[in-house]
């Protein structure tokens, strides 16, 4: 353990509820390195518990859509200004934008160009579109902590100092699920198959999909007619959408919805379905076999097609770097064709025992200690910035 001179200030900027939790562990970390520390910035019930001094409420920073983003922004842009002011006046040892980009790089840059020690934890995600937004990345922080093994070898193309420190999301899954005790749990037939079908948390995509995804079910249950069919809802809204679509498309399915529990529908299925993004690395580290299928407004897709950096959108296929998962994009999302997949996906074992083995590797890849690993990195950029004589 470290004796320090002086005490370390730390200011902290997370930006919703999953920043509050990488930023509290952190913080419980870098606690055990600097135990007279203190802690200051914008962060959320578990920084707070910690003993973190939040200037602003984080909820003022967790908006989410282009509109809602214009409707905050003038309160949004006074509140960076009046924190800009605050920690320049303040100048603590290093900041440490937790996530939210796009408020916490005018930050980093700012107080960067003020000889503070600007650090951003979990990186955007540049090896899916706009790489070369590291250039400006670059400008602004002294180095970024990333949570994918891939990551490094973008900035290190723009000499921008980093550190993987592992995914988090690891370390709140079994390494070996107990699919047979959460079927029980949940109330599903303990011999029947069950697919789970994850339709995303957004509206947009609950509304895009949903009714594609009914009738996809409805298709597979006539192939397999003891199916059973098991939906987590974000929220009731999505639920209401959800029946609506079963109401006209799937009035005979063996279907379950539930409000939330997507780890436990994951746990108990043996296979899903899932749209995409963070859903689809639950999927993976839950070691379920999975087909992605989704389609977006034909803006976005144009966009995304134009903008994309990698061969697919989701991130099982990203970090094994091969089409490990079947990815039905735009008009390949079809009742027909996700049913086709979902088919083949349960009759043929050694396409699932493949997706099995290599979601073994990437689980063991993402479970490090990231919070320990992100200190380590901090503090040595802190050194680094520190006179040779102490």
């Amino acid at each position: 353990m470290k004796t320090e001179k002086r005490s370390k200030v730390f200011a902290v900027v997370a930006g919703e509820s999953s920043g509050d939790t990488l930023g509290a562990d952190l913080i419980k970390s870098l606690k055990k390195r600097y135990p007279g520390a203190k802690f200051v910035g914008i962060g959320g019930p578990k920084m707070l518990a910690q003993g973190f001094e939040s200037w602003y409420p984080m909820e003022e920073l967790s908006v989410m859509g282009f509109f809602e983003v214009i409707k905050h922004l003038p309160s949004l842009l006074k509140i960076r200004r009046e924190l800009i002011s605050r920690l320049v006046t303040l100048n603590p040892d290093v900041f440490i934008g937790v996530d939210a980009p796009d408020f916490n790089f005018k930050v980093e840059s700012i107080l960067k160009s003020q000889n503070i020690t600007a650090i951003h934890y979990v990186g955007p995600s540049v090896w899916a579109w706009r790489e070369k937004r590291l250039a400006k990345i670059k400008l602004a922080v002294n180095g970024v902590l990333v949570l994918f093994p891939f990551e490094p070898d973008y900035y290190h193309r723009y000499d921008i100092p980093v550190k993987f420190v592992g995914h988090p999301l690891a370390n709140q899954f079994p390494e070996n699920p107990d699919t047979l005790n959460a079927k029980v749990k949940l109330g599903l037939s303990a011999d029947a198959s069950v697919t789970a079908i994850l339709p995303g948390s957004r509206m947009s995509e609950v509304e895009r999909m949903s009714d594609i995804y009914i009738q996809a079910a409805t298709k597979l249950s006539m192939i397999y007619p003891k199916m059973q069919f098991a939906i987590p809802c974000v929220h009731s809204k999505a639920m209401e959408r959800i029946q609506k679509s079963i109401a006209v498309f799937g009035k005979n399915l063996n279907i379950k919805l539930f409000l939330g529990q997507s780890r436990e529908v994951l746990e108990a299925c043996d296979q899903a379905l899932v749209t995409s993004g963070t859903a689809t690395l639950e999927c993976a580290l839950m070691k379920k076999p999975l087909v992605l299928a989704i389609a977006v407004h034909p803006i976005s897709y144009w966009l995304m097609k134009r903008l994309a950096t990698t061969k697919w959108i989701g991130l099982p296929n990203i970090l094994a770097n091969k089409s490990l998962v079947t990815e039905l994009i735009q008009e390949n999302a079809t009742p027909d064709k996700i049913a086709l997949a979902m088919g083949h996906l349960i009759a043929d074992t050694q396409l699932r025992d493949s997706q099995v083995t290599e979601f073994h590797k990437q689980y063991h890849q993402l479970k490090q200690n990231a919070s320990e690993l992100a200190a380590d990195a901090i503090e040595d950029w802190m050194q680094a910035k520190e006179p040779i004589n102490g």
